[in-house]
């Protein structure tokens, strides 16, 4: 009985070490760089504040 004790934890230990490793290793490589290849613009964005506008 001791022996499936012994098993449930080791494995309980090895998922636990294996979710910690994939969430460590998540994304990285995976986000590209950030470039600016066209000039900013504001197009429609309002002239006054938000907090000044009635509606």
């Amino acid at each position: 009985m001791e022996i499936f004790g012994i098993i449930i934890v080791v494995l309980l230990l090895l998922v636990l070490a294996a979710t910690a490793s994939a969430l460590l290793r998540d994304g990285l490589g995976h986000t590209p760089p950030v470039t600016s290849d066209q000039a900013w613009s504001a197009l429609d964005l309002p002239s006054t504040s938000y907090t000044l506008r009635i509606f």
